[in-house]
């Protein structure tokens, strides 16, 4: 019975996924509009997304460099080091942050039937990419400048780029639903954001902690993509080597899609009756 059930709930998931992509020029087209409206209409526009984490990385550089000494593996330079995994985490934090209220946000869209309201987190992240796309010409300058010369494992990158959008669909698709019934999702969302930055690898190595305690760290999702993305910018290193990692992250990526796709169906039918 149980078995059943899962392959049903996969055959919706690939048919969920499958007309998403049948709708990918909509989807373009409503995120170039939403990047515009939100980061185009104001004086400083996206200057303002990036002064943020940019302090993060200054105030953290001068924390741990100047007063605890502390040195990346390899003695890599810390501002790029920590700059690798701080690009990542900022489009983490973006779109999770905006996904709560998307669906409220677009109500107006509830009175036309033909239009698939669950395009809508699709189009959150798609936004967060034009973002995290600057990041990267910054974090690709600042490797330049520290003497790290590039290497095709750069291109390994868009690998955990996309890893990350299939976790965060699943993510977004859950706190859009549930946060049309429970209004304390956005809240939520924030503590757990603020968790998961301390208990990531964004400023601290994995390295740093003794085998017996790292597998708990590793069991966060995101410990994964943080270090697959130093691999391909840092390391120089396959995302081939960690087969555990990627076989834990894939299975915990597919599941939270599948959750996402159970809940965004069973609840939109009474989205209407809440906003």
């Amino acid at each position: 019975m149980v078995t059943r059930s899962l392959f049903r709930l996969l055959r919706m998931t690939r048919g969920f996924i499958t007309e998403l992509l049948g709708k990918r020029d909509l989807i373009v087209s409503l995120s170039v509009r939403n990047f515009k409206s939100a980061y185009l209409g104001s004086l400083l526009g996206v200057t303002w997304v990036l002064v943020e984490p940019l302090i993060y990385v200054f105030l953290l550089w001068f924390f741990f460099t100047k007063a605890m000494k502390f040195k990346p593996p390899e003695g890599y330079p810390y501002v790029p080091w920590l700059m690798t995994a701080m690009a990542l985490w900022n489009f983490i934090s973006l779109t999770l942050t905006s996904s709560a209220g998307t669906f409220r946000s677009h109500a107006f869209l509830l009175k036309r039937p033909e239009f698939n309201m669950s395009v809508l987190p699709v189009v959150n992240i798609l936004t967060g990419l034009y973002i995290h796309a600057i990041f990267i010409v910054i974090l690709v300058v600042l490797l330049l400048l520290s003497g790290i010369p590039f290497t095709f494992y750069w291109i390994q990158s868009a690998y955990y780029l996309f890893a990350t959008a299939a976790l965060l669909l699943g993510l977004a698709w859950i706190a859009a639903s549930l946060s049309l019934f429970v209004k304390d999702v956005g809240n939520i969302i924030g503590v757990m954001l603020q968790i998961g930055f301390w208990i990531s690898p964004i400023f601290w190595s994995l390295d740093t902690f003794p085998k017996g305690y790292r597998f708990l760290l590793e069991l966060n999702p995101v410990s994964y993509l943080m270090e697959g993305y130093r691999k391909s910018f840092l390391y120089a290193q396959p995302f081939w080597n960690d087969l555990n990692g990627f076989l834990y992250f894939w299975s915990f990526t597919l599941g939270v899609l599948l959750i996402g796709v159970f809940t965004y169906r069973k609840l939109r039918p009474h989205f209407g009756d809440v906003i």
